[in-house]
Formats: structure tokens, sequence, C-alpha cells
């Protein structure tokens, strides 16, 4: 497997890519307080904005598994150089949409960049790293790096809408992707060429291979709660919290905060497989998230239920740096790109169960019905973890 190109002196190709998912993560997490409020002022509905978005997700989701041959084929530095690119000029053109539906058609356009992007720079930087022991230990950094762009960016958003208005937080989050990738063609990346004998196209012998595996299968349910809680949290609290008086700034506020524990924790969190297995960490995890969303559900304060919601991002800060490394235990390096694509449609169809779920939750039932829902679905993920082995 020969390199290609160099990096920086005295700056490790793990740190190169980190840097650049920091960039495109700022601009992605600045719209998250954006994207619901602009559609409500378009004239849609709550719920319909849940069950579009959820389709948009699930369409995605069914695309992806189109991709492993892609990542095969194609140089995955150009993917992102070109997705990072395309996603940002989405984001502009999203805050000139004066329609539903031409807003959605961008949502959907930077969502599937956005898919591309992630993958890409997932497998790159697995590859990057030579050792199990630098592998774990770096993605605990580059996830509490990451998680300093979730806090700023929804802080940005929030206040980029009280003083610049739609248009300017999505020209400005825009601007950081293209950043991101312009950040990729400055920097000589170093690269590894993988040589293959087949190149992985048959969607169908891909799917096998992949539910062949039990624990593919269950780091699958178990990356899918993680998009589900955030999906939740994303789509419907910024909905909830102005519809209870809440400013803009206030939503960008909690939904910055939100991420505080994870870049504060995530960094030392991956030590802890050294001590406890997966599946403890998962089961434990999962069963907190569940018993914050009961506790949101009875509390009669809304602002009760937004502090316990923030406590459920410390259960996070355990769940998102090991939940790749789970998964990268279960495949070799040439089994990574035929697998990662199906393994990251997780993400979207998590993110499709919550808009979804909890979109027809509140054409049914009040606000509060949707911590119930989430509750249920992650009690569920927590029984899955108990399918995993002790390590």
């Amino acid at each position: 497997m020969p390199y290609h190109g160099k990096s920086l002196p005295h700056l490790k190709p793990t740190h190169e890519i980190v840097v650049t998912r920091m960039l495109f993560t700022l601009g992605l997490a600045a719209t998250t307080v954006g994207v619901p409020l602009y559609l409500i002022q378009l004239g849609m509905k709550d719920s319909s904005i849940g069950i579009l978005i959820g389709i948009i997700s699930l369409l995605i989701a069914i695309i992806s598994l189109l991709l492993p041959p892609v990542f095969e084929k194609f140089n995955q530095l150009r993917l992102n150089i070109l997705s990072s690119i395309f996603t940002g000029l989405s984001f502009i053109l999203f805050s000139y949409s004066n329609s539903p539906v031409t807003a959605l058609l961008f949502i959907f356009a930077s969502n599937l960049s956005i898919t591309i992007n992630l993958y890409s720079l997932s497998i790159l930087f697995k590859d990057s790293t030579r050792t199990k022991q630098e592998f774990t230990r770096d993605t605990g950094m580059m996830g509490s790096l990451i998680n300093l762009s979730w806090f700023i960016g929804p802080l940005l958003g929030g206040l980029m809408l009280n003083y610049a208005g739609i248009n300017g937080l999505f020209i400005l989050a825009g601007t950081l992707c293209i950043l991101s990738g312009l950040f990729v063609i400055i920097l000589p990346f170093k690269t590894i060429v993988k040589q293959r004998a087949v190149i992985d196209g048959d969607l169908v012998e891909n799917l096998k291979f992949y539910l062949s595996k039990p624990m593919l299968r269950v780091a699958y349910f178990q990356r899918m709660g993680i998009t589900l809680w955030w999906g939740f949290i994303w789509t419907f609290i910024p909905i909830f919290m102005v519809r209870n008086n809440y400013s803009a700034a206030s939503v960008g506020l909690f939904i910055g905060i939100s991420q505080l524990p994870l870049f504060l924790f995530e960094f030392k969190t991956v030590d802890i497989l050294s001590r406890v297995s997966y599946r403890t960490v998962f089961l434990l995890s999962y069963l907190f998230l569940s018993l914050v969303c009961l506790i949101a559900f009875f509390s009669p304060i809304f602002s009760v239920s937004l502090f316990v919601i923030f406590l459920g991002s410390f259960a996070l800060s355990f769940l998102e740096p090991i939940i790749d490394l789970f998964f990268f235990d279960q495949v070799s390096k040439l089994e990574e790109e035929k697998t990662y694509p199906i393994y990251g449609t997780s993400s979207l169809i998590g993110s499709t169960a919550a808009k979804i779920g909890v979109g027809i939750g509140l054409v049914i039932f009040a606000d509060q019905a949707a911590f119930i829902i989430i509750a249920f679905l992650m009690f569920l993920i927590a029984v899955n973890a108990t399918k995993i082995r002790f390590n």
C-alpha cells in the first residue's frame, strides 16, 4: 500500500484531517439552529418538517448503499474536496429559497454531499493510523476537537440569526464548508492507495456480507441510536424552545452548550475501554438516555426538561468516541470501503426514525409525547447492546 503525497512537517495526517473536519463541522453545526426555524418561516408545520426531512434522510440512506464502488474507484480526497464545496454552495442557495419545495431540494443536496464528505474522511482517518492504540488515541482527540466545533457552531448560528438573518447565517456556514475543501487542496495530505483485485460493486453481495456479521449488525444499531438522539435534539428542541418563547440566540446557546460535555470528556473517555467492555458502555449509556427522556416527559416545567436533556450529553461523550472503534474492530482494511457506507446509513436511519417517529407523534399527541417516544427507542438500543460479547 504505497503512500502518495506528504504531510506538513511535524503535522500528522490524522491532525490534518481533524483540522479539515473541524472547519466543515463548524459550518454544519451553525445550520442546526437555522434549518427548522427557516422552514417554519416558510410556512411549514412542526410535524411536517420532521416527517419530510426524515424522508429525505431515508432516500439518502438508500443512495448510500450504492456508494461502496464509488469509494473504491475514486480518490477519496477529491471526493472530499468536491463534497465540501457542493455542501457550501447548497447552504448558500438554501438561504435564498422562497418556497418549502426548493428549500427541501437544497436540504437533500446538502445532506447527500455531507454524507460523502464524512464517509470519505472517516475512512481516510482510520487508514492514516498504523496501530489500534494510535487510532484509539487519535479518535478521542478528534472527537473532542470536533465537538468544540459543535459547541461554537450553534452559538455562532444563533447570533447570526439575530444580527444577520437567515442569509447571513447560511452564507457563513457555506463559506466555512468551502474553506474546508480548499484546506484539503492547500495541504499536501498523505494518503494510502489500496491495491484491489476486485471492486465490490454488487449491492446485494455487499449487504449479504454485512448482514452475515453479527457484530456489524450490532454496530449498526448502536450508531443509529446516537444519530436518533441528535436528530431529535437538532430538529425538535429548537421548535419546542421557540414555542416556549425562547429567542433564536437562546436556541443556539442551548444546542451549543449541549455539546460541551462531549468536548470536555471525549478525549479521555476512549481510555475507559481498557477497563470496561463495549457492551457495558453502550448498555449503561443508552439506559441513561432513556431515563433522562422519561424525566423530561413527566416534568411539568419545560426548563427542567431542557436541563435533563442537556445531561444526556454526558452519555453521548462515552458513546460517540467509541462507536467507530467498535465498527473498525470488526473489519479488515480491505473491507472498510465495502462495509462503511452500509454502516454509515445507520446515521441516516437513526435521524429518520427520530424525525418521522416524533413528527407523527406530534400530529396525534402534545409536545411531551416526543420525550416518551425517544425514551422507548433508547431503551430498545440498550437491549440491542446486550448482544455484544464482553471484550
